[in-house]
This record gives structure tokens, sequence and C-alpha cells, in this order.
């Protein structure tokens, strides 16, 4: 590994611990449960719709099922940045929103090459932002009052994953995650009476911590001279992890200053994570075609919200409903081997994704549906340059609710290269 790899290896390393604090989705949708959900896969997973159950190569590291990770018999490390623009469209208003910043970064290298692979990586588990205002009368009186629902924050994961090749092409993986990060939720009323601006306040902080454990399995069967069937599962089962929950109200005057601020309680309970179960087939002809589908299923009834410890089972699910999603993607290279042309050594990707999210308003499930179009730019020692650019709408303007148009543009790079090896010759 050369000194200049080194050096921007290590300073992409301080960046970090920003991973879990950068903000890069904003929706009104993440008001519900613990928020919106990122999705495991990486910049080159994403530009195929998602997909990653049942497909992966040695090349780009797979962080969508573990299983598959024996497959890197390269050392890699994986560094990306998000944005996203969207339309917000309500009953003919609209509203505009631009995020972006640090997606993940993840490592990897083969303990045993071709056999056993570990990988460790730090990106988000769920991510909140909304903020929404609206004019209310105050009750008994013709005046009216500004009320704002803001809420901010997420859970970050910090992973630890194996995959192991247990006979022939059929392997078993393992990732455990430690989840934590704090969520807030205002709830203000600012009274619109002239010579008073006093706000009240309801203030609500849960600072989440805790394990999450999910399984996966992996087989791929030779068909035809030189193409393989691939089918993949995953599994992550319900859990509990740790929850701290803060309330309090506050009280503030912007015109003269000044404020009370009262709490009302502090104290530790748990949040229920509920199972999730993934299936996926995939055909492929190495580093030349890739092509699959994917099922995911989520449990998000048996959803938990913040329960003391005093009083299991008390939580509320939030009105979360189980959700589902299906991608549809795949790869093509023209001539990965190809001398005279570069255009011909880039892996060109496309998907599709649906998604039945957990979120539900006003009896209406809300539904998310988008179109994906990717490219790997090679780099020296098989690294590489990734592009995944996501456009789709989430949510409807029926009945009183809230539509997004969105357009993200991911950028991943991936450094790949051989460790741990004893040179033989200098």
């Amino acid at each position: 590994m050369s000194l200049n790899l080194y050096a921007l290896v290590a300073s992409i390393l301080t960046l970090l611990p920003f991973c879990g604090q950068a903000q890069t989705e904003t929706t009104p949708y993440s008001a519900q449960g613990i928020g919106n959900l990122t999705s495991p896969a990486l910049v080159h997973n994403l530009g195929m719709g998602g997909i990653g159950i049942a497909a992966g190569n040695g090349i780009h590291l797979n962080n969508v099922n573990p299983a598959l990770l024996y497959r890197n018999a390269l050392t890699s490390f994986n560094v990306a940045f998000g944005t996203e623009y969207k339309d917000l469209l309500k009953s003919g208003e609209t509203a505009t929103s631009f995020t972006g910043g640090l997606l993940y970064g993840a490592f990897a290298f083969p303990a045993m090459a071709n056999r056993w692979t570990l990988s460790v990586g730090l990106m988000p588990y769920s991510t909140v932002g909304y903020r929404v205002e609206e004019d209310r009368l105050i009750e008994g009186s013709s005046q009216s009052a500004q009320l704002t629902l803001e809420g901010e924050g997420g859970i970050s994961q910090v992973y630890f994953a194996n995959g192991v090749r247990i006979y022939k092409n059929f392997s078993a993986g393992l990732r455990l995650s430690y989840l934590f990060g704090t969520i807030n939720r205002d709830l203000s009323l600012l009274p619109k009476i002239v010579g008073t601006g006093q706000a009240t306040a309801y203030v609500e902080e849960v600072f989440h911590a805790g394990v999450l454990a999910e399984g996966g399995l992996y087989y791929s069967q030779k068909i035809g001279k030189t193409s393989y069937l691939s089918a993949g599962l995953i599994y992550q089962p319900e859990s509990e992890i740790n929850a701290t929950r803060n309330v309090r109200f506050e009280s503030t005057d912007p015109l003269r200053g000044g404020g009370i601020r009262d709490t009302i309680s502090n104290e530790t309970g748990n949040v229920t994570i509920p199972a999730k179960f993934g299936a996926g087939i995939a055909v492929e002809k190495y580093l030349k075609y890739m092509a699959g589908v994917d099922i995911t299923l989520h449990q998000w009834e048996n959803f938990r919200a913040y329960q003391p410890d005093n009083q299991a089972g008390a939580g509320s699910n939030n009105g979360m409903r189980n959700g589902m999603e299906i991608a549809v993607g795949g790869e093509w290279i023209p001539d990965v081997t190809s001398v005279n042309s570069y255009l011909k050594r880039v892996t060109y990707r496309a998907g599709f994704n649906y998604k039945n999210t957990p979120f539900a308003i006003n009896d209406r499930q809300i539904r998310d549906v988008g179109l994906s179009l990717g490219m790997s730019l090679p780099l020296s020692n098989l690294s590489s340059l990734n592009l995944a650019f996501e456009a789709g709408r989430r949510g409807t303007t029926a009945d009183n609710l809230i539509r997004e148009n969105y357009f993200k543009v991911n950028l991943g790079i991936s450094f790949n290269d051989r460790w741990f090896i004893r040179r033989k010759y200098d």
C-alpha cells in the first residue's frame, strides 16, 4: 500500500466521528417511530436500487448481507458522501429542502483469503429531521398562535461483521451493531398577541444505546458455462435497546429575553426494535453482468417507543405498520480487461425500489417509489469512484398529507489493496 494512500486513508478516518451526526435527509414522516431508517446499502448497491442480499463480488464491499463478505479477498476501505434535494407539496403549498453530509465509513480485510473476511464501519441507522409550522386559534379566544413541531437527531451505528465460507459456495455471516444517538422533539406555542412574545415549549430528548444482531446466509450454484445463480437470506431478531428520556417545559420571551426551564422527568427505560427478514436471488457472470431481486419485510407493528423500566409493555408503537421493500437492479461491465477503452471498464448500474414504509398518517400508509442509476469508475489497484443517482416520490397530497419529490446524489470511494502479504522480491 503506497504512502500516499496511507495518508489519504488516515485523513478520511478523522472525519468518521461526524458520520453519525451528518444530516443527509429530512422528511416530516420521520416524526414517527425512531425516524427514517437508513439503508445499509453502500453507494454501488444504491445504484442498483439497493439490492445486495444475493448480489456481490470481491471488488465491492457488501454491507447488506454479511454472508457475502468472504468474497472480498482484498483489504477495502470505503467512504461516501451524499446530498438530497427535495420538493414538498401539501394542498397547493410548496417547500424545498437541501441536505447533505458524510454517509458512512467502512473497512474490511480478509482474515483468510476466500474463506473469512472481517468488516467494521460507522453509518446512520435512522435520521430525524422535520419542522412543521401552522396557525391555530386559541380556545375561547379570537386570537391565534403559531404551533411548531420540530424534530432532529437520529440513531447511529458502529458495526462489526464476519463472513465465512463454510463449504464450497455456501457461506454464513453475522453483524453486531452498537446503536447510539439522541432524538429531540419539540412542540412549541407562540401566541400572536400584540405586546407579548412569550412562547411555551414541550421538549423531549431520548438517548438510545443498545446492540442489534443480524445474520445472513448465501448460496451460489453454477448454471451454464460461466454464469451463477445465487440466493441469500438475512434476519434481524426483535431487540430491546436502552433509552434515557428527559422531558421538560420551557417558557421564553424573545422580546424581553430570559426564560424558565422546568424538568418534568428524567428516567431510564427501553425501546423495542422490531424484527427484519429479507430474501434475494441474483444471476451473474463474474465481472460481466449481474441482475437480482430483493424483498425485505419489517415488523414495525411490534415497535415500542420509549417505555420506563417499571412499565414494561406500556410503550406505544406510534401508529407504525409493518413495512415491505422490493428492490430490482443490475450492473454491466462491457469489457473489464479492455486496454483501449476506459469506458468499457466502467461498471454501469440501474435499479428500481418500492417501499411500503412503516409510516401511517390518517389511516393511510406512506409509499416510496424510486429509480436509480449508478456507475463505478475504475482507479488503480482495483479501487474505484462510485456514483449513484436516485429520484423518487414519497407520500401523497390526498387526505391533506405531504408528497415529497426527491433527487439524491451519492459519491463513494473504494480503496482496495493487498495487505499483510510478505513480499518475496523487492
